[in-house]
């Protein structure tokens, strides 16, 4: 049974310091799930007909959070053909519904306004996810199923497991029974609810498919060989982190907006106010 951590041993168990080597680091580990991600196989599928769920993790709730595959994006004019979508399912086997941006957003206000002396470690959370932070490298077969999708629903059966080798979040089960007890259910509409592990994992998954979108886009589309990763699960992360900062009030809505408009909807967050949003727990490298 894990144990329930005080605040102060969840902030000091979170504790880390952005600098030259972890930005380093995090690139080389976008990379290779970037890779892992891109060559699953979708042979046989496609969007809106027959589609495959990869399962990859579960929560101290029982939730399962899978991928599924290929996304609507694969039938795109300028095609994502390794397009795909992650969801969640209960353990009663109900599945949540899917998630846009947006959708995110309104959990982290929901957060803000229920628990708004928590936003410091949400926004760590969202840190780790951006740099990778805490990932451990692992190979393993996981579950998979067929989805038949029709007019009906979709009917999903047990398919052949998928082998990954991936950088996948891991932190200890202290960290996410405490969270989601000084957190709790997060409510969402129709009447549903998520753990705060279930939340941060989904997005995790969410900023996995912004990675391999656009480097697809970036390398096969437009044949940009020396690509940096300057697009995708960082700058995603870095908007969240505008939105939390705003909560926190730090920043006006005319600064939210601003950042929002001038960006075209991908700001980037400052480094220097990483350990503002984070109430401390997020250090920066002097220069």
């Amino acid at each position: 049974m894990p144990k329930l951590m005080l605040i102060e041993e969840l902030k000091e168990y979170l504790k880390i310091e952005y600098n030259r080597e972890l930005k380093k680091r995090s690139r080389i580990l976008r990379k290779e799930n970037i890779d892992a991600f891109n060559n699953i196989s979708r042979a046989g599928l496609s969007f809106n007909d027959i589609e495959n769920r990869l399962y990859l993790y579960t929560t101290l709730t029982g939730e399962r959070i899978c991928i599924q595959f290929p996304g609507k994006e694969s039938q795109n004019s300028i095609a994502m053909p390794l397009d795909f979508r992650p969801r969640l399912m209960y353990k009663d086997g109900s599945i949540m519904q899917d998630a846009s941006f947006g959708f995110i957003w309104d959990i982290i206000e929901g957060i803000g306004r229920l628990h708004k002396d928590y936003l410091s470690l949400v926004a760590t959370m969202f840190f780790y996810l951006g740099y990778m932070c805490r990932y451990e490298h692992i190979t393993e077969s996981y579950y998979s199923e067929s989805v038949i999708v029709n007019k009906n629903g979709e009917i999903a059966t047990p398919a052949i497991p998928i082998e990954l080798s991936w950088n996948r979040l891991s932190i200890s089960d202290d960290v996410w029974y405490s969270l989601n007890n000084y957190i709790q259910a997060i409510p969402i509409p129709n009447n549903q609810s998520i753990s705060f592990e279930g939340f941060i994992k989904f997005v995790d998954l969410l900023l996995q498919n912004e990675d391999c979108k656009y480097f697809y886009r970036n390398v096969s589309v437009n044949g940009n060989v020396n690509y940096q990763l300057t697009n995708g699960r960082t700058n995603t992360a870095d908007a969240n982190l505008l939105v939390i900062d705003f909560l926190e009030e730090h920043k006006r809505i005319s600064n939210l907006l601003n950042c929002f408009q001038k960006a075209r909807g991908v700001p980037t967050f400052k480094k220097d106010e990483y350990p503002i949003v984070t109430g401390g727990i997020v250090s920066k490298e002097a220069k």
